[in-house]
């Protein structure tokens, strides 16, 4: 008999970057046990910026939660759970952890495909590599060594790809140089060429190569953040001062798997695409003709999405000012692309990252949308 992977999904909300009482609590009951969590993807309510505290914080808190829990040192729960703890949570965009459990059982394959899940992680990312070939060919490989650990053998069936990486901070910048080498950038933040736009696509071009969405000779060191004809339709890339290498969660369909979960995925052409949304739902498997219905929205688990600002300034011939007023800049991007989720699905509890101008997530003026629904 073979082995096939049975992954469940937790959506807990959390109500302060330290509260971890919803995990402890599904532990507590036994929905959840923490031998067999293999990635939490967490919204923070923090500011989303390279000196966000808030993921920081999150993060050490789980550590310290699942560390007692497991009897294991805070690095080897860092080693066997990868924690992607994105942060920004403007307007209503609830913030909430999303647990991804997985184990692998004797059985046979599903008459139909089931979300899989692999993890995967690169070495430590040197400062002079990111935003180049060196952080690109890293996620490229660990993006297939996650596929491998999933039992996902062809891209076309991966949905959804998370990364998060490390970016540019001015002590990293200083130690490249003094070990001669170069950065990319130097300018901190998410501006046009600040480091967290040239992390977050260095790892989208990954995302992109690793699935065979990016021939490797059309990639350099020239076309991070110069062309954009270049890109992922499944990556979703956040970048942070708290990590030094990059955590990769792939997930996927597969008939390896026996999950009661499945994922599908869409493109939002723009800002306000509610057609997107509901082109992901479809292709996880709800069925609809208008508009989903209120038994297809309780089977609706999560929708995870990029809220990326087109540097032309315009949305269907529409100007806007983000790119103009130095007080809000593109922080409502997340927002704007929350609302749009939960105007379609009735929740605000969604994972919405973004803000950065232009990316390597999603085509010119879109963004790729996920969602996970119960079968």
């Amino acid at each position: 008999m073979a082995k096939v992977q049975n992954v469940r999904v937790h959506k807990i909300p959390m109500s302060s970057p330290s509260d971890v009482s919803g995990v402890e609590a599904l532990m507590d009951s036994g929905d959840i046990r923490a031998e067999k969590i293999v990635a939490i993807i967490a919204k923070t309510e923090g500011n989303g910026l390279v000196n966000d505290f808030s993921r920081g914080l999150t993060e050490l808190s789980l550590k310290v939660l699942l560390s007692e829990r497991m009897g294991k040192s805070r690095d080897e729960v860092a080693d066997q759970i990868s924690m992607v703890m994105s942060g920004g949570c403007p307007g209503l965009m609830s913030p909430h952890f999303c647990i991804f459990t997985s184990e692998w059982l004797e059985g046979t394959e599903s008459p139909d495909m089931r979300l899989a899940v692999g993890v995967a992680y690169t070495s430590e990312i040197l400062p002079e590599e990111i935003g180049r070939m060196g952080q690109i060919e890293a996620v490229a490989k660990a993006v297939r060594e996650g596929m491998r650990s999933a039992g996902i053998t062809d891209a076309e069936n991966v949905h959804f790809v998370q990364v998060k990486n490390p970016l540019l901070t001015k002590p990293r910048m200083a130690e490249a140089k003094a070990r001669g080498k170069t950065v990319v950038t130097e300018e901190t933040g998410i501006t046009y060429n600040g480091s967290m736009c040239y992390a977050n696509d260095g790892s989208a071009l990954g995302v992109g190569l690793g699935l065979g969405e990016i021939p490797r000779e059309k990639l350099s060191d020239d076309a991070v953040r110069k062309d954009f004809s270049l890109y992922s339709n499944v990556s979703s890339t956040s970048s942070g001062g708290e990590k030094n290498r990059a955590e990769v969660v792939v997930l996927g369909n597969s008939k390896n798997s026996v999950s009661e979960f499945r994922i599908g995925h869409g493109i939002l052409r723009d800002l306000v695409d509610a057609g997107g949304v509901k082109d992901a739902l479809r292709s996880a498997g709800l069925e609809f003709d208008c508009c989903p219905s209120e038994n297809d929205l309780k089977r609706v688990v999560n929708v995870f999405a990029k809220a990326v600002v087109p540097s032309h300034g315009m949305c269907r011939d529409r100007r806007f000012v983000m790119h103009d007023d130095s007080d809000i800049g593109t922080k409502p991007a997340r927002a704007i692309g929350n609302a749009i989720i939960a105007s379609v699905i009735g929740d605000t509890m969604n994972y919405v990252s973004g803000g950065e101008v232009d990316s390597h997530s999603g085509p010119p003026d879109g963004n790729p949308i996920s969602a996970i629904i119960r079968v």
